[in-house]
């Protein structure tokens, strides 16, 4: 063979063997890349799950919000009615000591009427009484 035949079977020989690697170098990508496929599918399974989670999370929060807002207005509504019921009481306690004073009072000025018509009596007789004592003691 002359120099340039073998020259050019070498190329030929390397231009063979870089097309015979191309393909075990796109294969080994390939399986670099399936790799990471099965990788970013674990995770994307991953937060699926996650999400389906959340959701499930998300719901029961939700009923729990409004079982909270549920009792929050049933226990207001029960606090307006004992407020009501506290007012009520303290209005009849405030009615029932009025009307004590008032009967107080009455008594006190019965008892008052009583006093002065006792010494109305009393206050003439008591003097008469008196002057003739001094009067037989002194003369």
């Amino acid at each position: 063979m002359s120099p340039g035949k073998q020259d050019n079977q070498r190329d030929t020989d390397i231009q063979m063997q870089r097309l015979y690697q191309k393909p075990g170098k796109f294969e080994e990508r390939i399986d670099q890349l399936e790799g990471q496929v099965t990788v970013v599918t674990k995770w994307l399974e991953r937060i699926e799950h996650r999400l389906e989670r959340m959701e499930d999370v998300r719901i029961d929060v939700l009923q729990a919000i409004a079982k909270l807002e549920t009792e929050l207005k049933l226990r207001e509504e029960k606090a307006t009615k004992e407020k009501d019921i506290i007012m009520q009481l303290l209005d009849n306690d405030n009615r029932d000591k009025e009307n004590l004073t008032q009967i107080i009072e009455g008594d006190k000025s019965r008892r008052q009427e009583r006093f002065l018509q006792i010494w109305a009596v009393l206050g003439p007789v008591l003097a008469s009484v008196l002057t003739s004592f001094f009067a037989r003691f002194f003369m």
